[in-house]
């Protein structure tokens, strides 16, 4: 993993940060402001800065904490001798299930890290880019094998998860689809789009 390391949070920074990565996520970073956390928080917006330097910081420390939860469940799954087929359909259900788990945080991974500052901008595509790489490279090694169809790995790879990061849009627990239906229908549809026929 590409990661930099993330160290443990105080049980109060986690408090803030879960609060700052909900309301994110509700108005958007760029329209959320410091006072607002406070009040969610019950607090002085001055005393935020005595845990975090800036709303920036926050966003930082939320989007490298899903960065790590999606390559902490994905990166064992690479590294099985599982089929390439076998083993990007857990890939993607895996995929699915972190952004079920984890909607407002999946919803900074996809989106929302486009407000950081350039420097970190540049690092977190980088992530990105190590992280989808994954996908292509268990499509080039399954057409290597014969089991998927001859097209532009990278190409379907990304549209595969722009369809999936969807999701954490439209997901709802309360919804009509159980979480094991949608990864049912998902995983049918694009597996049945890209197996060689």
């Amino acid at each position: 993993m590409i990661l930099p390391e993330i160290k443990p949070l105080s049980e109060r920074k986690e408090e803030i940060l879960t609060q700052a990565r909900i309301l994110f996520c509700e108005k958007g970073y760029a329209t959320a402001s410091m006072r607002d956390l406070a009040k969610r928080l019950e607090i002085q917006a001055a005393s935020l800065y005595s845990n975090f330097n800036s709303k920036e910081d926050m966003l930082w420390e939320i989007a490298l904490r899903c960065a790590k939860d999606f390559f902490e469940k994905i990166d064992p799954i690479c590294q099985t001798n599982l089929p390439p087929d076998e083993k990007l359909q857990a890939m993607l259900e895996t995929h699915i299930e972190v952004i079920i788990e984890n909607r407002d945080a999946s919803t900074i991974f996809f989106d929302q890290w486009k407000y950081l500052s350039a420097e970190k901008r540049k690092q977190y595509a980088a992530f990105q880019h190590a992280y989808e790489q994954r996908f292509v490279d268990i499509l080039r090694e399954g057409q290597d094998a014969g089991l998927f169809q001859d097209m532009h790995s990278r190409f379907v790879s990304l549209s595969i998860l722009s369809a999936l990061n969807w999701i954490s849009r439209w997901y709802r627990p309360e919804g009509k689809m159980q979480v094991h239906e949608i990864k049912q229908e998902l995983l049918q549809l694009l597996m049945q789009g890209i197996k060689q026929r």
